[in-house]
């Protein structure tokens, strides 16, 4: 059963709407026309006071010019005073114009307007012996206040009138709107409002008597009780469905959290990762423009991390990962952000500080932290720190140039002995930005084509004849200058340049020598150096004996020069290559011997044929009876080992004879010949057929020192 709805007038809604929309109208409606009225009726009056100026012109200028003829001022002020009595006209004056009098004649009555009016000049004329006499000038001014008065009272009436006539029609508009629409449609919403979707609703009617015939308030009942009726339906179809859609959402919400947290949190640590950081650090960059305070960025790099996961494992290097990341997350403040940006790399946002004081303060802190060893797998180890330091707004204006810098810094920060901090500097930066058009050159320098061999000749101690040749790299500048290797070879490991270059120094040394000496196994042999990376090449044996086989030379004539930190690698691909090469008849030799830190088990390991004693102990040999001592012991353990020696750095006569005396089997240095093209050498060299010929003289003259490595 239905029931009926009452409830009291409650104004607002479309009855008042309805209400602001009528007097809007209205009242536009009557101030437009009352604006419009007050027009005309202004242009009326104005007409008039102008129909006055004409009645004068028309009846009192022709007496007011006789009287102005004969001078009679009292008929003048006469006239002037009946002027002035009709309707508006506030002065009159009357002004001669005489070019023989010396004060001409002025009559005014009444008082100027302060205020802007209506006047008229007319002019006093006179008609004599034929011509028209111009006597003066009667100016009259009219005044607009009266008829302003009258249209503000005219206005005032309208707008009285109408405002009644307004609000009476609007209210009657409003109760019979409220009567017959708003008031049930109050009643409507009460009672939908008062539904509870879960229940089934009540039919709904209005509380007033049946019409005739159904107007549009019984369509809308209608309509609402049937909707009433198929929304309880449709909720009670849902209400299982709406459990089974929340536990869904809950579970979405629990994934979404999860993947947030994998988006942006490192696994390994729960610091805050690359992503989170980057956000975090360009909103301190937002805090300092706002507060005028510097922020910094922290790179922290662990020191030698990789020999602990290398040695150890990685599930040691994990753990220390997460101490690590302990003893940093108590050296920072509580509003710092710390963040791992991959493998032994952290990072520190330290916003709105006071300046590179704090941020030494805890560059200092951290490695303080870093100093007591990890306990790792029972074992102490001693793991350091390397910090690289950038400010904002003096070392990046953005994110990405802070994070540059930092990585510059901590890059300075290890080439100087590592455990230690470095503040961005502009001398890093230009250091970089050489380096970065290093590189650039020396990939040019690749495609064009502009390296080039020189060569130093290495002599027999005895009777110095020279028998082999040590190829050295030359990069051959725009000017015509060259550099040597020591100024480019590390940048071109560095960026994987040095395999492509060194196939290139292999692969020429031995064309030009076999070109140039001929193919037979007595001629002189090449010595070329070859670095770590290209040992390590799978296809570095193929390249050499591909270009030995390709240019004819026997491989007892080519010579690798090896320096002592390929030994310490142990890597199972450089053991395999130089067994390979060995096999294959290429001669082996370690060069710079004495300045690594190889064991001398290493020298029985792999099959030398040479040992190259290191420049550093040939120039010291002849200073003093210890380096005498040690260089002789050097050439007696490696003729104990059955291979031969190479001194390098012979650059006197006194080095000469001593190394000599002790038993070295060969020489080079600027003693015995700079280095030079091939072509300049060739000529002090024997004759293929002829290997007893002269030995080779000392040669002097400008010549760049062989660099230590020049693979």
């Amino acid at each position: 059963m239905g029931r009926r709805l009452s409830i009291p007038w409650a104004g607002g809604g479309i009855a008042v709407s309805l209400l602001f929309w009528i007097l809007l109208f209205s009242t536009l409606v009557t101030l437009v026309s009352t604006a419009l009225q007050l027009y005309f009726d202004f242009r009326r009056e104005v007409r008039g006071i102008e129909g006055r100026f004409d009645e004068i012109r028309l009846s009192t200028v022709p007496s007011m010019s006789n009287s102005l003829w004969v001078v009679d001022h009292d008929q003048l002020r006469l006239l002037l005073n009946g002027i002035i009595r009709l309707p508006d006209i506030q002065m009159a004056e009357v002004r001669e114009h005489s070019a023989t009098a010396k004060n001409p004649l002025v009559l005014t009555v009444g008082t100027p307007q302060e205020r802007p009016g209506l006047h008229a000049e007319m002019p006093l004329t006179r008609l004599a012996e034929g011509k028209t006499l111009t006597l003066g000038t009667l100016r009259v001014e009219a005044t607009l206040d009266d008829v302003y008065h009258r249209l503000l009272t005219t206005a005032e009436v309208i707008l009285i009138s109408q405002g009644i006539k307004t609000f009476l029609v609007s209210g009657f508009i409003l109760f019979i709107c409220h009567r017959l629409v708003t008031r049930h449609l109050i009643s409507i919403a009460a009672s939908m409002r008062r539904h509870d979707r879960l229940s089934s609703p009540p039919l709904l009617t209005l509380d007033r008597p049946a019409p005739s015939r159904p107007d549009e308030l019984d369509q809308l009942i209608r309509s609402f009780n049937d909707l009433a009726g198929d929304l309880y339906a449709a909720n009670c179809e849902l209400a299982g469905a709406n459990a089974a859609l929340e536990h869904d959402i809950a579970l979405r919400r629990s994934y979404e959290e999860q993947l947030y947290r994998q988006a942006h949190f490192d696994e390994l640590t729960g610091l805050a990762n690359r992503l989170l950081t980057r956000d975090r650090l360009e909103q301190a960059i937002l805090s300092s423009r706002r507060n005028q305070l510097p922020s910094a960025l922290l790179f922290i790099d662990l020191d030698n991390f990789k020999n602990v996961n290398d040695t150890l494992g990685h599930e040691a290097g994990d753990t220390l990962l997460r101490e690590a990341a302990n003893r940093l997350s108590a050296s920072i403040r509580q509003g710092d952000t710390l963040a791992r940006m991959g493998g032994d790399e952290f990072l520190v946002v330290l916003p709105c500080i006071a300046g590179n004081v704090a941020a030494r303060g805890v560059a200092e802190r951290v490695l303080e932290a870093f100093a007591p060893p990890f306990r790792i797998c029972g074992h102490d180890h001693f793991v350091t720190a390397s910090i690289g330091i950038a400010l904002y707004p003096s070392d990046g204006s953005d994110a990405p140039e802070l994070m540059r810098n930092a990585d510059l810094a901590l890059y300075r920060a290890k080439e100087r002995g590592r455990n230690r901090y470095e503040f961005f500097t502009a001398e890093i930066n230009e250091r970089v930005q050489q380096r970065i058009m290093l590189e650039s050159r020396l990939r040019l320098a690749v495609l064009r084509s502009e390296f080039v061999l020189h060569y130093q000749p290495i002599v027999e101690a005895g009777g110095r004849r020279p028998v082999a040749l040590e190829a050295l790299l030359r990069w051959r500048q725009p000017d015509g200058t060259l550099v040597g290797p020591g100024h480019f070879i590390c940048v071109a490991e560095e960026v994987g340049l040095i395999g492509e270059i060194g196939a290139w120094v292999i692969e020429t040394a031995i064309r030009e020598t076999a070109d140039l000496f001929g193919k037979e196994a007595s001629a002189p042999r090449v010595a070329v150096n070859v670095s770590p990376r290209q040992l390590r090449d799978p296809s570095f044996v193929f390249r050499v004996t591909e270009a030995l086989a390709a240019h004819g030379l026997p491989p007892s004539r080519l010579e690798l020069e090896i320096t002592e930190g390929v030994l310490m690698d142990e890597a199972p691909e450089v053991t395999d290559a130089l067994h390979r090469l060995c096999s294959y008849g290429v001669r082996l030799s370690i060069d710079d011997f004495g300045t690594g830190y190889s064991s001398l088990s290493y020298l029985q390991r792999y099959p030398f044929d040479m040992l190259k004693i290191d420049r550093c102990f040939v120039s010291n040999a002849t200073d003093g009876a210890a380096a005498a001592r040690l260089v002789e012991t050097i050439i007696m353990m490696a003729h104990g080992l059955g291979m031969e020696t190479i001194a390098e750095g012979v650059e006197t006569e006194e080095q000469f004879d001593f190394l000599q005396s002790k038993g070295c089997d060969q020489m080079q240095g600027y003693l015995l010949g700079h280095p030079a093209p091939l072509a300049e050498i060739a000529a002090r060299f024997p004759a293929a057929d002829a290997p007893s010929a002269r030995p080779l003289e000392t040669v002097t003259g400008d010549g760049t020192a062989p660099a230590p490595c020049a693979g």
